[in-house]
């Protein structure tokens, strides 16, 4: 099994055994990244297969430097097509209406919090609450640069990502007090 350098050297080569292995060993995490955002494996499937066309042709001109790097790279590619696919499909509404100012800087998660259950419960928030907070507090992106992917203007952005933060908050305080 080569290294990611000369692995990412081989497919700048043009050998498609070099793009298999990559595929093979990379898909499963970004699948995970994708499964994030849309709940279908099928629609998941569609856009990491849009995502990996994109990861493709950029690997012409992508310079290595390490696993992290490689690997935020295609995380960004992975959820900028997520948002891509939900927009294309109509999954989602944005509204203005009722929205809420906050003022509370970044949450953090408990440590203990099962990852499994964390994406269970995401997964019950409304699309665009989701959407907003996988970018921000799992991607890392800024409001700016959610605006810039989704469309959602900061402002809302906000107000999404205070109600999600709420609702999951909410649910870990009940975790919290059926184990005391």
């Amino acid at each position: 099994m080569a290294d990611w350098k000369e692995l990412l050297q081989e497919i700048k080569n043009g050998q498609e055994k070099a793009q298999r292995e990559f595929f093979d060993r990379t898909s499963d995490k970004m699948m995970g990244v994708a499964m994030r955002y849309i709940k279908e494996r099928s629609g998941a499937k569609d856009c990491l297969q849009e995502a990996y066309i994109r990861i493709f042709r950029g690997l012409k001109k992508f310079d290595y430097r390490s696993d992290e790097q490689l690997f935020g790279w295609m995380n960004k590619i992975v959820s900028r097509e997520a948002v891509r696919f939900i927009q294309r499909h109509k999954r989602y509404y944005l509204t203005d209406e009722d929205l809420t100012r906050s003022s509370n800087g970044p949450g953090r998660l408990p440590d203990k919090l099962f990852k499994d259950d964390l994406l269970k419960h995401l997964a019950e928030l409304p699309e665009s609450h989701q959407i907003v907070f996988n970018l921000y507090v799992i991607e890392g992106y800024s409001h700016r640069e959610i605006e810039e992917i989704t469309g959602i203007n900061s402002a809302t952005a906000r107000s999404y990502l205070f109600r999600a933060r709420k609702k999951l908050q909410e649910w870990i305080n009940r975790k919290v007090n059926v184990k005391k």
